[in-house]
């Protein structure tokens, strides 16, 4: 290799022999041979003006197309307006109580129900049609006991007409290991819920309920996280749930000894109404059963409305009485929390009185991404709350209270309230002082009007940022209307049972939609 890399290299005498004329001598030759005319002349220059002229043209033209405006060409795409066809509004009830095992006691890794649940629905125009669930895991398949599936047909005098649907049932229960009081609203089914709540610890036992009320199959993932994060487990994911069908699974199977467990439901196909159920047994105790509904998607403002303490100095009392291996954590009121992702998220956390007699109190703290907290709320005395969670980041909760009377105890899982637009319609289940809690998140004060179906109005004024309760009747459904934007649930307590459900808002109409090809 040269070391003049790069370095131009002189002509050899090979390429040019002095005996060949260079490239220049050439030219010169053929203008010698073939002299320049006047009509050579004049055909070129007149080629040359034309070209001029063709490049002048050109300019202006550019530059006639910066200075003039350009004609607006404007093109609408052709649209339909076209009303859907109405269908029936549809709810799922979530069925009887389930425990693991038989009556006898028997076959103790599948699920069993207990009794049936007193389901009690209205609506707002027409008759509601019940239908149970035909097939369950549980065995209750087309029974009283299975999930029940109510809708309601749209007018048949104005089809657009928007007809609300509320139902919601309730249970007690005093069998074996399983003492208590749950209720449960008839919910919407989702492609996609967050279940917040329950334990696989000892003692504790969490079923994961889905329900199908669709024509098709639904074909279910479950993505779990717990105290120490993410859970990958066998099993958790292409859960068939048939149409009309209900499957039930045990937490624990994916996951024994959770202590704080939130699961994330997703469907394909069908949609699918997901719960979870809970019992507790403390040593040979029970200690209360629960149905946790859906809560809402993570969100930056989270508000838990209803919250209700009952009697803490009976819980204490319950707590000091047992032994000290039967003494679990689950006893103190607590609130769950879960930020999706890696990084800390800073939360404040505001506890307010529903009376308004106080002025409540918040706290902040510093959220772990990804690991599911319960962060203990201590010192609050009898009455009920609003539990608002507002961070950066969107965020999970779900509040826990205990309640005790005597040796009983019993327990509610809090989750939180999807808001409420205009109007809202719900229904009051069977159990002792039905209460509704409503919170209006505005800088305006509310007058709401609670009108029982067929009944009169009862005018509910609900200050802004503040809360209201109201006494409704067992088995009555009710509208709410007046209102730009609430917060609602509904609780039952008494005898040391408690239980509770949120107010969701109403259904898909069959509102008009432009089509575009």
């Amino acid at each position: 290799m040269s070391d003049n890399i790069g370095a131009q290299e002189e002509p050899s005498g090979e390429q040019f022999s002095r005996d060949e004329p260079f490239p220049e001598q050439d030219e010169l030759e053929t203008s010698r041979r073939h002299p320049l005319t006047i009509r050579a002349v004049a055909a070129a220059g007149g080629r040359a003006a034309v070209g001029l002229v063709g490049i002048g043209v050109a300019a202006v033209t550019i530059a006639a197309s910066m200075v003039l405006p350009l004609p607006t060409v404007q093109v609408s795409a052709p649209d339909t307006l076209i009303t859907p066809v109405p269908t029936a509004q549809q709810l799922v009830c979530p069925g009887a109580i389930l425990r693991l095992a038989s009556d006898s006691g028997q076959d103790a890794t599948s699920a069993s129900g207990i009794g049936r649940a007193d389901v009690r629905t209205g609506s707002s125009s027409g008759s509601v049609d019940s239908v149970p669930a035909a097939v369950s895991d549980a065995g209750t398949g087309a029974s009283e006991a299975a999930p029940t599936i109510i809708s309601t047909p749209p007018d048949a005098v104005d089809p657009a007409q928007r007809i609300l649907l509320s139902g919601a049932q309730s249970q007690q229960v005093d069998s074996g290991d399983s003492v208590g009081l749950a209720a449960a609203d008839c919910g919407i089914a989702f492609g996609d819920s967050w279940l917040v709540g329950g334990a696989t610890t000892v003692g504790r036992t969490t079923l994961v309920t889905l329900t199908n009320p669709t024509e098709v199959a639904a074909t279910v993932d479950l993505q779990l996280f717990g105290e120490t994060g993410p859970i990958l487990a066998p099993g958790t994911r292409g859960i068939i749930v048939p149409a009309s069908g209900q499957r039930v699974l045990s937490l624990a199977g994916f996951q024994p000894g959770l202590v704080s467990p939130v699961v994330h439901v997703t469907s394909a196909g069908g949609q699918v109404h997901a719960t979870l159920q809970q019992s507790v047994l403390r040593g040979l105790a029970p200690g209360g059963i629960d149905i946790i509904e859906s809560t809402t998607a993570p969100a930056t403002v989270t508000v838990i409305p209803g919250v209700v303490v009952t009697d803490p100095e009976a819980v204490e009392a319950v707590r000091n009485s047992s032994t000290a291996s039967e003494v679990p954590e689950d006893f103190a009121t607590v609130l769950r929390l879960f930020a999706p992702g890696e990084e800390t998220v800073p939360v404040t956390i505001s506890v307010m009185p529903e009376n308004g007699a106080a002025s409540g109190s918040s706290f902040d703290y510093q959220l772990a991404g990804g690991l599911v907290t319960d962060v203990p709320i201590q010192e609050l005395a009898a009455g009920s709350y609003t539990v608002t969670i507002e961070s950066s980041t969107a965020t999970l909760a779900s509040v826990r209270v205990t309640s005790a009377a005597t040796a009983a105890t019993d327990f509610a899982w809090f989750t939180a309230a999807r808001p409420l637009n205009s109007v809202a319609q719900f229904t009051a289940s069977m159990g002792p002082a039905p209460t509704l809690h409503l919170y209006n998140p505005t800088a305006v004060a509310a007058a709401v009007v609670l009108t029982s179906l067929g009944g009169a109005d009862v005018p509910v004024a609900v200050p802004a940022r503040g809360s209201a309760t109201v006494p409704v009747t067992p088995g009555t459904s009710y509208g709410l209307s007046g209102f730009d934007e609430l917060y609602g649930a509904v609780s039952l307590s008494g005898g040391g049972m408690l239980a509770r459900y949120t107010v969701h808002p109403p259904g898909v109409g069959s509102s008009p939609i432009t089509v575009y090809p």
